[in-house]
């Protein structure tokens, strides 16, 4: 297996995610016992508004380093935004603090967030296209699984203080993988689809791509539909009250993620048909889930089996809207660039916007949840029309936003290959 191969390349990913972000979200819950005479600032920036600002910074933050600096340094970044905030719970143990923590877990949270989009990029870019959606489902069911996890590991008092020395260790070890991780443009791809060659990105030249790539068709038009699932399920609210409502979340997550992921790779030899059949199946989990929690807010919650079959829905809804929103990213283009555009706007900042915009509605008020389903309607309508223009080979409609200046040399980029064959973005010094 060749280094610089997308398998080779994968591997390494994925064990970066096994290392970091599954150990780290198992021992987490733990060590986050610790804090809990603070609780009540750390709730406050949790479920406030500056919380979503930082995500939604850090998105954007996250496209730009992805493209310019490469997917190598924001690994090595999230690796030490995660020794940081395990440093923090480490020093917890021996004295006391509330205000210093709360800034180390904003540091986390930016690094988590240039973290997300620079993996899903290269979950999305990496693999040859029957294989996007497993990869990205693998991901997300890693992360998943270790939540689920963490929420068990929490039920032993005993765990705080081993969680917090585990997790400083994880991610130590995960600084030692990121330098494994070869330049994007070093990754010899054996895809089967047309494949642009580019030169080496600039700041200048990436923030105007950016600002072109969100004047787009196909951004507009998705950027709506990952908008209203966060708005419309916020505007309904679903709140987790026991240990067993988690783990019911998470098991229903993964299960979504399982179907949908089989459903996207390997259901048809046609991409478009394989789109709309994952896109039958999200809305009518988004459906059903709707419906689950209207009949449970106008029950008053007093059916407690209706509760729980409403949780295990909702995680599975959510779990395909991230996956099947992914997958019809990933089949846009195979343009790193853009793909980390993509994903760091409709998978972060929007998503974000979403769920901001659902917190800022009144509380108690139906006519939210009214104006959420007639968005969803609408973004529903978008993403269709947009699985519909999907082919089995890129139509470069996003090829064409990149702006004036981009480096794209048609000697050097290739027609079309067979499943077999491979192709390589050459290195433009």
């Amino acid at each position: 297996m060749r280094y610089r191969s997308p398998q080779a390349q994968l591997s390494i990913v994925m064990a970066y995610v096994l290392v970091l972000l599954g150990v780290s979200n198992v021992v987490s819950p733990s060590a986050f016992a610790l804090f809990e005479q603070n609780q009540a600032a750390i709730s406050l920036y949790r479920t406030s508004w500056p919380s979503q600002v930082v995500v939604g910074v850090s998105g954007v933050l996250g496209i730009v380093a992805t493209n310019v600096a490469g997917p190598r340094s924001v690994l090595l970044f999230g690796s030490l935004t995660g020794i940081i905030y395990s440093t923090g719970l480490v020093v917890r143990q021996y004295r006391d603090g509330g205000a210093w923590y709360v800034a180390f877990l904003v540091i986390e949270d930016i690094g988590h967030s240039m973290l997300t989009v620079c993996l899903v990029t290269v979950m999305l870019t990496y693999p040859r296209e029957r294989r996007k959606a497993r990869v990205l489902a693998m991901f997300q069911f890693l992360v998943n699984l270790s939540l689920t996890l963490g929420q068990v590991l929490l039920r032993d008092p005993r765990a705080g203080r081993e969680a917090a020395w585990t997790r400083l260790a994880a991610c130590c070890a995960a600084l030692g993988v990121a330098p494994w991780v070869a330049p994007v443009g070093g990754v010899v791809r054996d895809s089967g689809v047309y494949v642009v060659a580019q030169g080496r990105a600039s700041l200048g030249l990436e923030m105007r791509g950016l600002g072109s790539c969100l004047w787009s068709r196909s951004m507009g038009l998705v950027a709506t539909y990952v908008f209203c699932g966060p708005f419309l399920l916020g505007t309904l609210g679903i709140a987790f009250p026991n240990y067993l409502s988690v783990l019911l979340y998470n098991g229903g997550s993964l299960c979504g993620l399982l179907v949908l992921g089989f459903l996207l790779d390997v259901g048809s030899s046609c991409r478009r048909t394989r789109g709309l059949w994952g896109f039958a199946v999200t809305s009518f989990m988004l459906t059903l889930c709707v419906v689950a929690m209207a009949v449970l807010d106008s029950e008053e919650r007093k059916s407690r089996g209706l509760f729980y079959l409403a949780v295990v829905v909702n995680g599975m809804a959510v779990s395909c809207l991230f996956l099947f929103s992914g997958w019809v990213i990933g089949s846009l283009s195979n343009d790193v660039e853009v793909t980390a555009r993509f994903v760091g706007v409709n998978m972060l900042v929007v998503p974000g916007l979403g769920s901001l915009a659902a917190s800022a509605c009144e509380s108690g008020a139906h006519w939210p949840s009214y104006v959420g389903a007639g968005l969803a309607a609408l973004g529903s309508l978008g993403m269709f029309v947009v699985v519909r223009g999907i082919s089995d080979t890129n139509t470069w409609e996003l090829a064409r936003v990149r702006p004036a200046g981009s480096v794209v040399d048609s000697e050097q980029t290739t027609t079309f290959h067979d499943e077999s064959s491979i192709a390589k973005i050459p290195i433009s010094l």
